[in-house]
Formats: structure tokens, sequence, C-alpha cells
């Protein structure tokens, strides 16, 4: 098995063991809620997602795989766009957010349990990044191409929440489907023009967030689940930080998502 044959089936593994465990505390929940035993199984839930799944397989491993096998990724905008990056994000997310953000603000919710509830959702859109535009997109890229790259890992982010139908049972869904593959796909678009996983991640924070509350979902409890939350997303944000604080140093090819497969073997 070649190199790329073997990256992407480890990947690939990856991406499976995070969907079965998050499918697994989705189960749990779902026993407890149909046996009355949830107050029970929904701590354990949470362990998995919180202790194992998320910090594990869906930014630990990633990170440290994608560093080790040379992937190309950018935490932070590279060169002197970083001012357009922002305005470009900034627009998008007003023109995409436009409709829910005026809900959100008719619902008069007070302003600390919308910090709670954007501080817990977070696990659910921040976390993803790691394991999907920085580890899934460029190993995909290196075997298939980038096209290939950008419709395979948006189709697994929606293929992921089916996993998911006890948190989120409208991403079963064909509707939720089709939605949650253009959304990422713009996503990851972004991600490539911005250059910045930070912007990017913090965008579909809020975007999720918003589209959660407006729609009666709203996270506003200060428990166990909220600090480990805290706790994971500013180890993400320091390490992207930090990480490019580090490497500000390193020669910069511009246009690095663009490379073709040929020029990708030269380089091998």
């Amino acid at each position: 098995m070649g190199k790329k044959n073997r990256q992407l089936v480890i990947a690939l593994a990856i991406y499976s063991a995070f969907t079965l465990l998050m499918g697994a505390a989705n189960v749990l929940n779902y026993i407890g809620e149909r046996d009355g035993t949830l107050e029970t199984l929904e701590p354990v839930a949470g362990m998995l997602m919180g202790l194992l799944a998320f910090p594990v397989f869906c930014i630990g491993l990633p990170l440290w795989l994608a560093r080790r096998w040379g992937l190309e990724f950018s935490f932070w905008p590279r060169g002197n766009r970083w001012v357009l990056g922002v305005a470009v994000i900034a627009l998008y997310l007003m023109v995409s957010q436009q409709q829910s953000l005026a809900q959100l603000a008719r619902l008069g919710i007070p302003p600390l349990d919308l910090l709670v509830h954007f501080v817990s959702s977070a696990l659910f859109h921040v976390s993803y990044y790691p394991l999907f535009a920085v580890f899934l997109m460029p190993v995909i890229r290196r075997r298939f191409g980038l096209v290939a790259s950008l419709v395979t890992t948006a189709a697994l982010f929606a293929l992921f929440h089916l996993a998911g139908f006890y948190y989120f049972p409208a991403g079963v869904t064909l509707r939720l489907q089709v939605l949650l593959f253009a959304s990422f796909l713009v996503n990851l678009l972004l991600y490539l023009w911005t250059e910045s996983i930070i912007l990017v991640a913090l965008v579909h924070t809020i975007g999720g967030s918003v589209g959660l509350a407006v729609n009666g979902t709203l996270f506003k409890q200060a428990d166990e689940m909220l600090v480990v939350t805290a706790i994971i997303m500013a180890g993400l944000f320091a390490y992207m930080i930090v990480y490019e604080l580090r490497h500000r140093g390193r020669p910069y090819r511009a246009g690095w998502w663009l490379q073709t497969q040929i020029e990708a073997r030269a380089e091998e």
C-alpha cells in the first residue's frame, strides 16, 4: 500500500472512530430517555464526547498527524490579506445570518445566557475543523485532487450528523443533509480563500449558535460539560495562535491549495 493510500485509510479510520463514538453517545441518551435512566446515562455520554471523541479523534490526532505528515493548512491568513479576510467573513456572516440575527434580537435572551450558549455550542462547531479541514481534506486532496477533496469532505461532514440523531434529529432528514453539505462546502471554500481556520470556525460557531437559539435550542446550563467545552476551546485556540506565532517565518507558497496532483507528485 502506497503512502497516500495508507494515509487515506488512517484518516478515514479516525473519522469513523469519531463518528462511532458520537453515535454511541446518542444511543446512550436515547436509551436513557426511553427507559427513564437518562440521569445515569447522560453523564456517560458526555464523557464519551468531552473526554474522548472531540479532544482525541476530532482535535488531537488530526492536528498531530497533520504536522507529522506535512499537510498544508493555515490557522490565520498568510501574507497581508488578514484585513480583507476579516471583512469578507464579517460580510458573509451578516448576509447569511441577517434574518436569524434579527430573530435572536427579538427574543430578548439575557446576555449571560447567550454567552453560555455560545461557549457550549462551540464544541459542536469549532472542533470539526481540525478533523475535516486540517486533516481529512488535505489527505483526500493528495490522493484525488482539490475538487474531489472539497466534495468528499463536505459529504463526510453531512453524513456524520446521522450519528447525532438524538442531539440533532433534524440532521437525519434529506433536506438538512443537503443544507449541511452545501453550507460546509461554502465554509471550506471560504477557508481556502481567507486561509484562516480561526475566522471560518468562528463564523460557523456564530451561525450555528444563532440558528439553534432561534429554533428553540438554548444551552444555558453552567454545568460540567460547559467547563470541559471551555477548556477544549481555549486549548484549541491557544494552540492555533501559538502555532502561527512560532511558524510565521516559514516559507509561504501563495495559492498552495491550487497545487495540482502532478505538482504534488513531483514534490514527493
